[in-house]
């Protein structure tokens, strides 16, 4: 079932605050791409897409058709994707409670953590042997090292340590609620985490989506709400006065701030850590159309942002110049 477009409330300009950005569309609805939430890119710089809705896994070479990969696998309300540099392919394979991983070498797809049953039975074991809950996103730390999963009706966020198999919990105690700032994030509650990311140094930024709200767990384990107020609004500012509207995707760009996906507001923003500022860089498409609840985000080394417009059926490509 689709969801409406609904009006924007607030006027933004594309252009600001990136100086000199450019906007296209890099793979329109005519593709026959469908509803698509998540992308990665290999060392060739094909692109792999994620769809929810089209419940496929595509590459996407410049100004080629799109190809499905993967097409014998069973997926079931997939979100997103993240790639590691030596091509391995981790998918959060959503309803079936699972995450599996492709293998860009051979081609081979296997469950890499879940059961398949709904629910929670424990950490510190071998993830393939963990239940989980609806993890609905997946990312990577900036070294390999860690895949972070938000398993979002258990209320947790979790990673495996890729190089022993075991699980963990990063933040959140099963319960739902708000975090008080300052306490140990594995103790304390979470309200609807939807997505998180790892910064260089350290830090794991947390997307609320039915708390509006962006949290980070510091080195020291501790977390902290950085931006939002907790009820929904689109206004830009200082972050913990600015607003958020159902956040669904993150990730960090070349100067260490965070990119958001802010799904409801149909709005790109961007959270300066060094500013403690919230500010919208994206609202409408190429073509003059407003964004239609956008699921995913990923920056590039160069500084290249690709935005999943996932209602409009497409993803922008928004290009920063040198400043």
């Amino acid at each position: 079932m689709r969801f409406p477009t609904f009006m924007l409330l607030f006027s933004f300009s594309v252009s600001s605050p990136i100086s000199g950005a450019e906007l296209s569309e890099m793979v329109g609805a005519d593709s026959g791409l469908i509803n698509p939430f998540g992308v990665a890119f290999d060392d060739q710089g094909d692109m792999l897409i994620a769809e929810y809705l089209g419940g496929r896994l595509w590459r996407y070479s410049g100004g080629q058709p799109l190809k499905q990969i993967a097409a014998d696998t069973p997926f079931n309300g997939m979100h997103n994707l993240a790639r590691t540099r030596d091509g391995r392919i981790y998918i959060s394979d959503t309803r079936a409670n699972l995450i599996r991983m492709l293998d860009e070498k051979t081609g081979a797809v296997t469950i890499v953590a879940g059961t398949g049953e709904l629910g929670y039975n424990g950490d510190e074991i071998p993830a393939i042997g963990a239940m989980l809950a609806d993890p609905i996103s997946v990312s990577l730390s900036p070294d390999d090292k860690r895949l972070y999963i938000a398993d979002i009706k258990n209320v947790r966020v979790r990673f495996i340590d890729l190089e022993s198999g075991l699980i963990h919990t990063a933040a959140g105690n099963g319960h739902s609620g708000v975090p008080e700032d300052g306490t140990i994030a594995s103790e304390s509650p979470l309200l609807d985490p939807r997505g998180m990311a790892a910064d260089r140094h350290g830090n794991l930024y947390i997307l609320s989506r039915k708390g509006h709200a962006l949290r980070v767990v510091r080195p020291d384990g501790n977390i902290y709400t950085i931006a939002g107020t907790g009820r929904p609004h689109a206004s830009d500012g200082p972050a913990l006065q600015a607003g958020l509207r159902g956040p669904k995707h993150l990730c960090i760009d070349t100067d260490d701030s965070v990119i958001i996906a802010d799904a409801e507001n149909h709005l790109i923003k961007r959270y300066d850590p060094k500013r403690a500022m919230l500010t919208t860089i994206l609202s409408k498409g190429p073509n003059g159309n407003p964004l239609n609840r956008p699921h995913g985000v990923w920056v590039r080394a160069d500084g290249t942002l690709y935005v999943c417009d996932s209602w409009n059926d497409r993803i922008l490509k928004l290009t920063q110049r040198p400043q």
